[in-house]
């Protein structure tokens, strides 16, 4: 189950390599700029993971499954919110990068999905600082529907 686990991240990962670098770039800025997002896309789906991870462990029948998944989600969490600020940065440069380069596509489809994943990005950084401060049931359910939201909308953005 793991190894599927692994094989469909990396599947998602390499098929947006190819997507994004097969549609070529202007220029070595736009290269960055493609470079620079699939790192930060990386370390998302690395955050993405965890909610697979508490998943798994509430479905499992298995107690040596639940045991080793929550060793595992245990290592993970301390590192959830460095990894979220960190891929949020990237992202931040990425904007920048895109917004100067491509000053006079603004308001094309790619991107005004663009920005629309910076906001929900931003809210998405919000509910996480709200739920850091005090972990509430609908704090929880929050947070984890704005990252699907999140990653649905970069998904299009990717693929626009």
């Amino acid at each position: 189950m793991i190894a599927r686990w692994i094989a469909v991240n990396v599947t998602v990962v390499v098929i947006i390599a190819v997507w994004a670098f097969s549609k070529g770039y202007d220029s070595s800025y736009v290269l960055i700029g493609k470079i620079i997002a699939q790192a930060a896309f990386m370390l998302y789906l690395i955050n993405l993971n965890m909610y697979f991870v508490f998943l798994l462990i509430r479905k499992s029948t298995i107690r040596d499954v639940k045991v080793k998944l929550a060793k595992i989600s245990k290592k993970m969490m301390k590192y959830h919110i460095p990894i979220a600020i960190t891929a949020s940065l990237p992202i931040g440069v990425h904007a920048v990068i895109m917004a100067y380069v491509r000053r006079e596509d603004f308001w094309i489809w790619k991107t005004g999905t663009g920005v629309l994943s910076l906001i929900i990005l931003a809210v998405l950084l919000y509910s996480g600082l709200l739920r850091h401060r005090k972990a509430t049931g609908k704090r929880r359910r929050f947070h984890y529907g704005m990252a699907f939201v999140f990653f649905g909308i970069v998904i299009l953005h990717v693929f626009l």
